[in-house]
């Protein structure tokens, strides 16, 4: 795939999540560990860095500097991937049909263990996008 698909494919995607995190707060929000003292903020934060520098994969001449941001945006929050690993986090619903966090889950283990390493799948399409461009 060359550099400009793919930069635009990445791009796309997190313009899509970014995008979700306003349409449905309530799914980002439950994710957020309970350590993290403002779920709202990290949700609104988050979701509108990941439009940004989505939107900034485009031109070429921005791409760089929005896969560092990506980079960033990751490492930030892997902490909840690695929270929901650690305490079985699993979402529910409530009477509202929101989202909701249910702690020490029955059988969420495998399915937590296996979207710790997509974050790094994530970090590398985005990092190849950091190096110099030929034009």
């Amino acid at each position: 795939m060359n550099s400009d698909r793919s930069a635009r494919l990445i791009g796309a995607s997190f313009v899509g999540a970014g995008v979700t995190h306003f349409v449905r707060p309530d799914f980002f929000e439950a994710i957020v560990p309970r350590w993290f003292p403002n779920p709202k903020f990290a949700n609104e934060v988050s979701g509108a860095a990941e439009i940004v520098c989505g939107l900034a994969m485009f031109p070429r001449r921005t791409r760089r500097m929005a896969a560092f941001g990506l980079l960033g945006i990751l490492a930030g929050v892997f902490p909840a991937n690695v929270d929901m690993y650690l305490n079985n986090v699993e979402l529910g619903k409530d009477d509202d049909g929101k989202a909701t966090r249910i702690e020490g889950a029955d059988g969420v283990r495998t399915r937590n263990t296996i979207r710790l390493p997509f974050q790094f799948l994530f970090a590398w399409l985005a990092w190849r996008h950091t190096r110099e461009e030929r034009v």
